[in-house]
């Protein structure tokens, strides 16, 4: 017999939300202690559980000084539901992700410098490592083709790319993922930029091309992210 989840009294739902918040916070600072974003750049946002509703950080405020009540509430309209400043200017975006996805339940969206760099001039991140063959199913990045970013068609143009990926990135600008929870999509954020540093410093060491991970050695690894519910069937 499946078991019904009990309605969410509104103490409950508040102390939910409010560790969502907080949640999301330090996720921004660990974004900019990790270099994945500097300043007020990035965006991220997530599913308030059992609601049509979204937090999504605001714009133009640096991640060292958002605070959880900083955060802005939308409904999956774009609705301001709750919050004193305007969303992220990417969150036409993370709706689009949300609508057209219902698995996903948190969206991250940083400028990592190594990444950039890389397509900035054409190179794409290989599976040159372990934890980016897992988190990302072995199907490594997408890339979205060069837009104005901050509406509708943008973010309609950018999933459309990411396919049944978790990111894609955004050539001269950075890199989105989407995961089953935020933290999970915070996690495949590290993850390229982490692979994209190692790939740009062996291309630096002007010695060959840098071996990507063997085609049967990925397989396996894509077995065991699945295993570990890391990602869906791809």
């Amino acid at each position: 017999m499946v078991r019904q989840r009990a309605a969410p009294t509104p103490e409950s739902a508040s102390s939910e939300q409010r560790a969502l918040r907080e949640l999301i916070v330090r996720l921004a600072r660990s974004a900019e202690a990790l270099g994945l974003v500097m300043h007020t750049q990035g965006n991220l946002s997530c599913r308030i559980p059992d609601t049509d509703l979204v937090l999504i950080t605001p714009t133009r405020i640096p991640c060292s000084e958002l605070q959880p009540d900083d955060l802005v509430t939308l409904d999956l309209g774009g609705r301001k539901v709750q919050g004193r400043h305007p969303p992220a200017s990417e969150s036409s975006t993370h709706l689009h992700a949300y609508r057209t996805r219902q698995w996903v339940g948190g969206c991250v969206h940083v400028d990592p410098p190594h990444l950039n760099a890389l397509y900035c001039v054409g190179e794409q991140v290989p599976n040159i490592l372990g934890n980016f063959v897992y988190l990302f199913g072995g199907e490594g990045l997408a890339v979205a083709p060069p837009l104005a970013s901050g509406n509708q068609a943008f973010a309609e143009r950018s999933l459309a790319a990411m396919g049944e990926r978790f990111g894609v990135v955004w050539q001269n600008h950075g890199l989105f993922c989407v995961g089953r929870d935020i933290g999970l999509a915070f996690e495949r954020c590290v993850a390229a930029e982490q692979a994209a540093r190692v790939y740009y410093l062996a291309l630096a060491l002007d010695a060959g091309r840098p071996a990507a991970i063997p085609r049967e050695v990925q397989a396996e690894m894509v077995r065991a992210a699945r295993r570990f519910g890391l990602t869906r069937a791809i």
